[in-house]
C-alpha cells in the first residue's frame, strides 16, 4: 500500500466512525480528501478561514469551495454541498488535515520558525532552530491532542536545557534533510493516526488552543 492509500484510507475510515458526515456526503467528502491527499495546503487555508470567521473562499482549480452562511458550515466539490455545524466543520476539517498529511520520518532534520519561539531563552543565542526528529505522536493519554514530533537540537544535542522540543508541522520553517522511509514506516504512521485520530478522536497540538498547549508544556517541564 502507498502512503497515497494509506492516507486515503485512513480517510475513509474517519467517515465510517463519524455521525456528522451524512452517507450522501461521503462520496464528495471522499473526492476532496483524494484531491489534497498530495498537497494539503488548501485545506490548512481553509482551516484558517475557518478560525478567523471568514465567509468565502475558493480553489477555482479543484473547484472546491468553503462558506459560511449563518450557522452552516459548507464544503463543496463541483457544485455538491457537503453542510456541517461549527463544531463538527472543526472535527471534519482537522481530521482531514491530521490524517492527510504527511509524516516525517525519524530522523529528520527540521528548521523551526524562530519566531514561534520567543520565550526561549536560548533561541536568541542561534540563527535558526535546528532540530533532529527523536520521538512522535506524543501527548497525555487523557488529552484531546497529541505533538507529531519532539526533538534535540542539532548538533549538541540539546538547546541549553534538559528536555527535548514539542512541535507540530506548521512550525517547521524548512525539511533540511529527510529520514529514513520504508514500508514498515508507513505501517506505524498508519495504526498510530488511527489509533490516535479515529479511535481515540485525538488532534494535533496544531489545532489546540493557546492554554493546552500551554498546560502540556508545563507538565512536561515538571515531569508530570
Amino acid at each position: 500500500m502507498t502512503t497515497r492509500e494509506y492516507k486515503l484510507n485512513l480517510w475513509k475510515e474517519f467517515m465510517e466512525q463519524t455521525d456528522y458526515i451524512k452517507d450522501r456526503e461521503k462520496d464528495t467528502m471522499g473526492r476532496i480528501a483524494g484531491t489534497y491527499v498530495d498537497d494539503n495546503a488548501f485545506l490548512f487555508r481553509i482551516y484558517e478561514a475557518f478560525i478567523q470567521n471568514e465567509r468565502f473562499l475558493e480553489d477555482e482549480k479543484n473547484s472546491v469551495q468553503y462558506e459560511r452562511d449563518g450557522e452552516d458550515y459548507i464544503l463543496s466539490y463541483e457544485g455538491k454541498e457537503c453542510i456541517f455545524e461549527k463544531e463538527d466543520f472543526r472535527k471534519v476539517l482537522t481530521g482531514m488535515l491530521d490524517l492527510l498529511e504527511n509524516t516525517l520520518p525519524l530522523g529528520t532534520v527540521v528548521d523551526l520558525k524562530k519566531d514561534a519561539y520567543k520565550n526561549v531563552p536560548e533561541v536568541e543565542q542561534v540563527d535558526h532552530i535546528r532540530m533532529v526528529i527523536t520521538y512522535r505522536f506524543l501527548g497525555e493519554e487523557q488529552d484531546g491532542y497529541y505533538f507529531p514530533y519532539a526533538g534535540v537540537v542539532y548538533p549538541t544535542g540539546m538547546l541549553g536545557r534538559k528536555e527535548v522540543l514539542y512541535f507540530t508541522r506548521p512550525l517547521v520553517d524548512r525539511v533540511v534533510k529527510e529520514g529514513y522511509r520504508d514500508e514498515k514506516e508507513d505501517a506505524y504512521v498508519y495504526l498510530m493516526k488511527k489509533e490516535l485520530v479515529i479511535e481515540k478522536g485525538k488532534n494535533s497540538y496544531g489545532y489546540a488552543k493557546k492554554e493546552d498547549i500551554e498546560e502540556f508544556n508545563r507538565k512536561v517541564k515538571k515531569g508530570e
